[in-house]
């Protein structure tokens, strides 16, 4: 490879992470940045859990996002003293430390982790998530 073949290849391969990010709605973008900077400390990077469970079944444990994000915003405390000592469509008690953010970010913000951790981890389906979770699809 010459060096013109090389700096080709650098500029497609530049401009074809950039279409990827710019195909990506900016609801995940947002909640793939707030998942790397504060979530990821306990669900770990790719989701694979740590001190906080892991998040490759958060749609069976939170069948709706709208419950998905009220736990992000109220955390074990909140939800234990306004929904009960068991969260989410499981059997599990509440336990431990999560901490709501609330106060923290914003409602479309924590939507957006929502969001990104239905389809990242999850598996959920984007547009639908997007809408389900409140959020634009552009």
């Amino acid at each position: 490879m010459n060096r013109f073949s090389g700096l080709v290849l650098l500029v497609v391969l530049a401009a074809a992470a950039c279409s990827s990010e710019a195909a990506t709605p900016g609801a995940l973008v947002t909640g793939r940045r707030i998942y790397g900077d504060v979530c990821s400390a306990c669900h770990g990077s790719a989701g694979d859990g740590g001190v906080g469970p892991a998040l490759a079944t958060v749609t069976a444990t939170w069948p709706s996002c709208a419950d998905q994000v009220t736990w992000i915003s109220i955390g074990s405390e909140g939800w234990r003293a306004g929904f009960g000592d068991t969260y989410g469509a499981t059997d599990k008690p509440v336990l431990g430390g999560m901490p709501g953010h609330a106060d923290r970010f914003t409602p479309e913000e924590i939507a957006s982790v929502a969001a990104f951790e239905r389809v990242t981890y999850g598996g959920a389906d984007e547009a639908q998530t997007l809408a389900e979770c409140g959020l634009p699809t552009g």
